[in-house]
């Protein structure tokens, strides 16, 4: 068996080639797409590579290759090609033994897998601009990126620090410039609204199981009873754990409020119709699996029946950076526009908060730092948060 390895820009050229040169009886064996040149995937250019093979019984001489050529070109109606010269495109052919063509052919996925894995890693690092860094800006990258802050992000506020220190003759302060970023991209904080426009706010919390939406709805509640002298009911429709139940009555007995257990959307209704002489509904819903669908339609379901004002989406703080963007993204159908972080005291890096309300273009609202009802949650404090992810790194 005679074995040939063709390469060109265009499928159809070689293919014309290897019927002319090997004759109709040849089989192809591999064909794959290549890209050669560039800098990291960049600027390629890109062709293919065809092995294909052909009983070589069919070429006793050079006479007979002749003939087969001649006849190949006489079916396909090209009369007196023969005697004119013939422009094929710009197609090389190389000879190739079997084992060769076998290579070809069980080229290992995970290798190739492997090589884009790598091609990745140094694309990030490129992106990343973590060596283009020095003194002070640096220590700053290396800073955000020890408290979990993507890096991509952290690079492109450093870089947008150094541009403005610059430009200004360093006549600014570099972690003043920091701080501006920061609070960039966190923006203002946004917590419960319309409870001072003469009319009912209905606030809704929303989350996966373990979050502490009970205990932080707690909280909410006590606040605005106890410090803001709202009249505030609270209803859940966590029907699945006697104990989150149980903890809204507790507090409820303990600050004067009315709590309420409902089992349907309609039953739902119903309730907040029933409490039109409360300035502040609070609905702790039940915690679901965001990769439930059945679930997640069934608080759906609920919300729809409230019709609420406010729906936070509450997550922990010590929750995965890349959980944190799942939830985010199978919670998105409930139109929620604003998050609670839970747990801060429970974790020791903040990064992933900016990470998610910079990749999410949500509204921090609320963080809590521990279990104390009504004490431990506040309206997110942009300059608190800057000190938690930069540290003493300034006074250093």
């Amino acid at each position: 068996m005679k074995v040939k390895k063709f390469t060109g820009k265009n499928i159809q050229e070689i293919y014309q080639q290897i019927k002319l040169e090997m004759g109709k009886d040849a089989v192809i064996l591999h064909t794959k797409k290549q890209k050669k040149g560039g800098f990291f995937g960049f600027f390629t250019k890109e062709f293919y590579e065809v092995t294909a093979a052909v009983e070589e019984f069919y070429y006793d001489d050079e006479e007979s290759l002749e003939e087969k050529k001649n006849e190949e070109i006489k079916q396909s109606n090209a009369p007196n090609v023969i005697n004119q010269q013939i422009s094929l495109p710009q197609v090389k052919a190389e000879e190739v033994n079997i084992q060769d063509s076998v290579d070809v052919i069980s080229t290992s996925q995970s290798e190739l897998t492997e090589m884009q894995k790598k091609m990745d890693e140094m694309m990030s690092l490129i992106e990343s601009g973590n060596n283009s860094f020095k003194g002070e800006f640096k220590k700053i990258y290396e800073r955000l990126t020890e408290q979990e802050v993507d890096p991509k992000i952290a690079a492109r506020m450093i870089k947008r620090v150094e541009k403005k220190y610059f430009e200004n003759g360093a006549g600014s302060s570099i972690y003043d410039l920091l701080k501006e970023e920061i609070l960039r991209v966190i923006k203002t904080p946004k917590p419960i609204e319309n409870i001072n426009k003469n009319k009912q706010a209905v606030v809704a919390l929303v989350g996966p199981t373990g979050v502490g939406k009970t205990t932080t709805i707690s909280k909410l509640a006590a606040n605005y009873t106890i410090n803001d002298k709202k009249k505030v009911s609270l209803i859940t429709v966590d029907t699945y754990r006697i104990a989150a139940v149980e903890q809204l009555r507790t507090v409820g007995e303990i600050i004067g409020v009315p709590v309420e257990v409902v089992f349907t959307p309609q039953n739902l209704r119903n309730s907040i119709k029933d409490n039109t002489d409360k300035e502040l509904i609070f609905i702790d819903t039940a915690g679901r699996s965001h990769k439930n669908t059945i679930q997640m339609a069934e608080i759906k379901g609920f919300l729809e029946a409230a019709a609420p004002d406010d729906i936070f989406l509450v997550l922990s703080a010590c929750t995965k950076y890349k959980d944190m963007l799942d939830i985010i993204e199978k919670y998105e159908s409930l139109n929620i526009k604003k998050i609670i972080f839970t747990k801060l005291d429970e974790t020791t890096t903040y990064g992933a908060i900016l990470n998610v309300i910079d990749r999410s273009k949500k509204n921090l609202s609320y963080f809590t730092n521990g279990q104390s009802v009504p004490d431990d949650i506040e309206i997110v404090n942009q300059d608190k948060y800057y000190n938690l992810l930069i540290g003493d790194l300034k006074d250093e």
